[in-house]
């Protein structure tokens, strides 16, 4: 069996459009070019029941059934089974129950070529941008009703905000925490129609976008090639950000805005399933002269996926995963937040203002020295050194004299006497290792691809002491680094500040400079997704 399937599978090729041929392979895979032993296999493998032909194809990819098809008239017939297609087009839809019909196609397999090469979109379905400063937090979903592809922003609200007093320390305020979260379906951020049919080349080609209702707002969706990992370095622009892991990455910036196809993959074997690009501008023409409009405020987006492994927490990874922080004036941020063994390095992106950890963060300036992917070296600051950035700085007030050396004096004396009363509920495998939170969505003091906090040992050598007041009791108080920055990202610092861990659906900062504490919640995308 697995001879015979690897005998079928061959190197992807382009997919042409559905106008241009009925097929979508584009190279010449008949039989005239084969050689005696190979027409022999091909004979041996059409003499095969029909049912085991098919419980073989099942293993196929699209483009090895296009392939196929080219081969014979028996084993095109055996390629166009439209269960075949059915089952390729449901896998690309994480919730399928509800598309139950191709239709407004005729077969499953039309409708499979109408969105190709586009249904990786809907199979990642978390996606967020680097839209300068606030970036994007896209969901993509398709739209069994109308047959599309849709994708809109997941935008969050403050819902009631009131302020209380810790008890612990009544001089610090508690800022509650109720977020409503919606998909925003007025402005979607990209659509694929079903009569939205393609002609040329689908990958190298940007696909029109009819989408919003204001007028001579144009979008275009495009695909990308990723950069091979040996490529890459320090000085290029790419996304995502090094702090998000991921299998690819793709440039995010280019002087031409992305315009030459040399941006575009030119084979399926380059392009990215991790990636693409949204360029929006206004249009202005008139009806003389459709030809001479011209283009304002042109904007491109590039658009990264995340790996499931990373947001779908675990029994041994309970933390990670996305989060809706508040950020005040700000308003709700999105964030990611990883759970990773203490000894692996933290990825900060480097940036001009990036030059100093604190002193205590020894973690991440002795791993910020070994990393080969061309990070800064970190020097730790002085207790003098250590101020809050000049936006923050006049919320301070007198709180941010604390340095560095006193709070690790305080993370330690607590932790010791606090070591004594732990229960066997806070050794478990789930409180141990380091939590860094990456903004998916930022503003404009810590933007998109930062770090906002960094735990870095939520173990019992990063605990400060079980908390017994409410509305905290029994939740787990350990030391963090909060990250802040004056206007544009500059002046960014990492402060100390204490992360309150009250549940795996709720986490705290305190910001001790600042006097106050704020909340995180966790987001589960698919109360999102049903269409």
């Amino acid at each position: 069996m697995e001879e015979i399937v690897r005998r079928l599978s061959s190197p992807s090729s382009s997919l042409s459009s559905p106008t241009e041929s009925d097929d979508f392979a584009t190279r010449d895979t008949s039989a005239s070019g084969w050689s005696h032993e190979m027409k022999s296999e091909l004979a041996s493998l059409e003499a095969l029941p029909a049912e085991i032909i098919t419980q073989i194809l099942t293993c196929l990819s699209s483009t090895d059934l296009v392939a196929l098809s080219l081969t014979s008239h028996l084993l095109r017939s055996h390629a166009h089974n439209d269960l075949l297609w059915m089952s390729l087009v449901k896998e690309n839809i994480p919730d399928n129950e509800k598309v139950t019909s191709p239709a407004p196609a005729a077969i499953w397999r039309e409708l499979y070529i109408v969105h190709h090469p586009y249904w990786f979109l809907v199979r990642q379905r978390l996606w967020f941008g680097d839209a300068d400063n606030a970036g994007s937090f896209v969901l993509v979903r398709y739209n069994h009703q109308e047959s599309c592809i849709e994708g809109h922003q997941l935008l969050g609200e403050h819902g009631v905000h009131a302020t209380d007093f810790w008890q612990h320390n009544p001089e610090v305020m508690v800022h509650t925490f109720n977020p409503h979260l919606k998909l925003w379906l007025n402005d979607p951020v990209l659509k694929l129609d079903y009569h939205h049919r393609l002609d040329g080349s689908r990958l190298q080609k940007e696909v029109p976008m009819h989408i919003g209702s204001r007028h001579g707002v144009r979008s275009m969706i495009s695909l990308c090639q990723a950069i091979p990992k040996d490529l890459q370095n320090p000085s290029m622009a790419l996304w995502p950000p090094s702090t998000v892991p991921s299998v690819s990455r793709v440039r995010n910036e280019s002087p031409n805005k992305f315009r030459t196809r040399s941006h575009r993959p030119q084979s399926l074997d380059v392009m990215s399933d991790q990636a693409f690009r949204v360029r929006k501008y206004l249009e202005f023409s008139n009806l003389l002269s459709p030809l001479n409009a011209v283009r304002v405020g042109e904007e491109v987006t590039t658009f990264s996926t995340l790996s499931t492994d990373l947001y779908r927490p675990t029994e041994q990874k309970p933390w990670q995963g996305l989060w809706v922080g508040d950020y005040s004036g700000h308003g709700c941020e999105f964030l990611l937040v990883l759970q990773r063994e203490v000894s692996t390095a933290i990825k900060l992106t480097p940036q001009s203002s990036t030059g100093d950890l604190p002193e205590g963060m020894s973690i991440a300036e002795m791993e910020a020295e070994t990393t080969e992917e061309g990070l800064p070296t970190f020097q730790p600051l002085t207790s003098g050194d250590l101020e809050v950035g000049p936006s923050a700085a006049a919320h301070a007030g007198d709180s941010s004299a604390i340095d560095a050396a006193s709070f690790t004096e305080l993370g330690s004396s607590a932790a010791m006497k606090a070591e004594d009363n732990i229960s066997e509920a806070f050794t478990e495998p789930s409180s141990t290792g380091r939590l860094e939170a990456v903004k998916l969505t930022g503003d404009i003091n810590v933007p998109r691809g930062q770090h906002t906090w960094i735990a870095e040992d939520i173990g019992s050598k990063g605990l400060i002491r079980i908390a017994e007041e409410q509305p905290f009791t029994g939740a787990r108080i350990v030391k963090s680094w909060g990250r802040i920055a004056g206007r544009g990202f500059k002046h960014d610092r990492f402060i100390p500040s204490q992360l309150i861990l009250i549940s795996h659906d709720t986490l705290a900062q305190y910001w001790i400079n600042f006097g106050h504490i704020s909340y995180f919640k966790r987001v589960n995308i698919d109360d999102y997704m049903s269409s």
